[in-house]
């Protein structure tokens, strides 16, 4: 059967990371998943690294009721938005008539938000109950403070920050937004039999922390 994951995760905790070692075989991330002999493909719109040109003149046969979107402001592009739905959409229906057998979205906060799309709530109300795919969830997250501390200090948009007394106040704040980033995508994927798996990612490696299963609101260790 065909599965699609959503990783989500705070900045710096390594979605793209883990995206990039799954797509690329990368032996020992392989295998801490068990998915050895898959082939795996991945949302190209979602990557940042990624030419996303191929997406312009793709149509957009979905009808969304786009009312509360909001406009273009500091932290959110309209257009970007839009275009990343339709990417999604486009990628998802392109994976189901393909050969692979897993495809990754790297997942954004943005796109549990009503004003900016509502991605994920569109992406369940066509695919979350389909009885020929399994969707999961990844929330990655790093326990160890200094260490993501660290890696977010080396990323660029962290880098170009001109407040310092922002920056100071942004790393205090890691414990409590991991909590709240997890909550928001455990509320995004409510009401569907979707586990979700809580990761923790340090230094290269992967370990599930807990597994949330939608279906009996358990939580198991």
């Amino acid at each position: 059967m065909k599965k699609i994951i959503w990783v989500f995760g705070e900045s710096a905790t390594g979605k793209l990371t883990l995206i990039n070692n799954l797509y690329k075989g990368d032996v020992e991330t392989i295998n801490s998943f068990n998915f050895q002999n898959l082939q795996i493909s991945i949302c190209e719109i979602t990557l940042e690294d990624k030419n996303h040109d191929k997406y312009n003149n793709i149509i957009d046969s979905n009808q969304y009721d786009d009312s509360l979107i909001e406009e273009d402001n500091l932290y959110f592009k309209k257009e970007k938005g839009l275009l990343r739905r339709k990417g999604i959409m486009y990628d998802v229906e392109t994976f189901l008539n393909n050969d692979s057998d897993i495809l990754l979205i790297k997942g954004q906060i943005n796109d549990l938000n009503p004003r900016r799309g509502k991605i994920v709530e569109h992406f369940l109300e066509k695919y979350g109950n389909r009885e020929d795919l399994e969707i999961e969830v990844y929330i990655l997250q790093v326990t160890d403070k200094k260490e993501l501390m660290e890696r977010l200090q080396t990323k660029k948009w962290f880098k170009e920050m001109k407040d310092e007394e922002e920056k100071e106040k942004l790393l205090n704040k890691i414990p409590l937004k991991k909590g709240e980033h997890k909550e928001e995508v455990i509320r995004g994927f409510n009401g569907f039999n979707i586990p979700i798996y809580i990761i923790e990612s340090s230094n290269n490696t992967y370990r599930i922390e807990e597994i949330i299963n939608r279906k009996s609101s358990s939580i198991r260790r």
